[in-house]
């Protein structure tokens, strides 16, 4: 039943009007839900942090971004999303509401990590998730790759679980030389390394501008065993 005014109408009894004000009501508050839910999911990507720099905006899923810059910072305008560190919502991801605002994409992915797939939430498939735990305070630079939209007008850094992030400095001073430079807890596409995977530790080092491996240290998180100490070394 639709509600309406009727300009013929000028008195209406009491009791008529309690019962379509009764009626009315809800019937108008599910329109307005309705219309709500209506708002097609957008995600704003940018150049820079805290949401600044050229930018890009989504509203559809794109499982390989291809933009020339990294983005470093995201706001979700409507709709939930999900970002991940791989091609077709793979990696590490971040799971976003409307109103979310992520300053530094790194600090939360990895200082190495970056945005690769993004999707609205609906249209992952039913207890789709993160595909690995989300971690809580990443580290270290991005090797550039990036998504399809229309540009506009994002480089940050990270933290880690267990650990400070990027170039650390402790109580011995500044770890960071000339030509070495020293990662605790690093992290690679928003995961820890392995402790026996050399391949992606050496990976690491190769991403900030090293050549090679000088000192490495394992330790255990939740269980597994992990890169605790990276020292890189050598000029690129």
């Amino acid at each position: 039943m639709i509600c309406a005014k009727s300009e013929g109408i000028v008195m209406v009894r009491r009791k008529t009007a309690a019962w379509l004000l009764a009626f009315c009501l809800p019937a108008a508050f599910v329109v307005t839900a309705a219309g709500e839910n209506m708002e097609p999911p957008v995600l704003v990507m940018f150049e820079k942090v805290g949401m600044s720099g050229r930018q890009v905006s989504f509203d559809a899923p794109v499982a390989d971004i291809d933009v020339r810059y990294p983005f470093h910072s995201a706001s979700v305008k409507s709709g939930r999303w999900e970002l991940c560190t791989r091609n077709n919502f793979k990696g590490a991801c971040l799971d976003l509401g409307v109103g979310d605002e992520v300053v530094s994409l790194k600090k939360e992915l990895g200082f190495f990590s970056r945005v690769r797939s993004v999707r609205p939430i609906e249209d992952a498939p039913s207890g789709a998730g993160p595909i690995e735990a989300r971690p809580a305070q990443p580290e270290t630079v991005s090797a550039p790759q990036v998504a399809k939209g229309a540009v506009e007008d994002a480089p940050a850094r990270a933290a880690v679980p267990d650990a400070p992030a990027a170039p650390v400095a402790s109580a011995e001073g500044l770890l960071r030389g000339h030509q070495a430079y020293f990662f605790k807890t690093p992290m690679l596409d928003g995961a820890m390394i392995d402790a026996e995977d050399e391949d992606a530790a050496r990976a690491f080092c190769a991403a900030a501008g090293f050549e090679k491996i000088e000192f490495k240290s394992d330790v255990v998180s939740n269980g597994r065993r992990v890169v605790g100490d990276l020292l890189c070394a050598g000029a690129p």
